[in-house]
């Protein structure tokens, strides 16, 4: 078996949690793109001559498109929210150990205090 090289922020419990966020924001995107699928194919096949005349496999991609389309744009939206969450955490954290440290009397450059990926500017 192989040694994977992992991040340095690389956390099982960050994973679980970021893996089960995405899992529930797929599944409401996916109910949400079910019914603007639903809700356009009915009107379209009232008022579309075009989309009435369509075979059956046309309709079934017209509506895994949609539901496509609805996970995809939630799970990204939710994995930006969780980025942005972990973010200002990390900040928090490394404020805390900057203060803590400033409180005992040692003056740490933030680099000291931990190797991370996150963004600081």
């Amino acid at each position: 078996m192989r040694d994977h090289v992992q991040p340095i922020h690389y956390s099982q419990a960050t994973v679980k949690e970021l893996t089960k966020q995405i899992a529930v924001a797929s599944c409401i995107g996916a109910f949400q793109g079910g019914l603007i699928s639903i809700t356009t194919g009915l009107l379209l096949r009232k008022f579309s001559s075009i989309y009435r005349t369509v075979r059956l496999p046309v309709r079934v991609f017209y509506h895994c498109s949609w539901i496509s389309m609805g996970m995809v744009f939630r799970a990204d939206k939710q994995l930006i929210i969780f980025q942005q969450n972990y973010y200002s955490q990390e900040l928090q954290r490394r404020g805390k150990l900057l203060d803590e440290a400033a409180d005992r009397g040692i003056f740490l450059e933030e680099e000291a205090i931990t190797r991370s990926t996150t963004n600081t500017d």
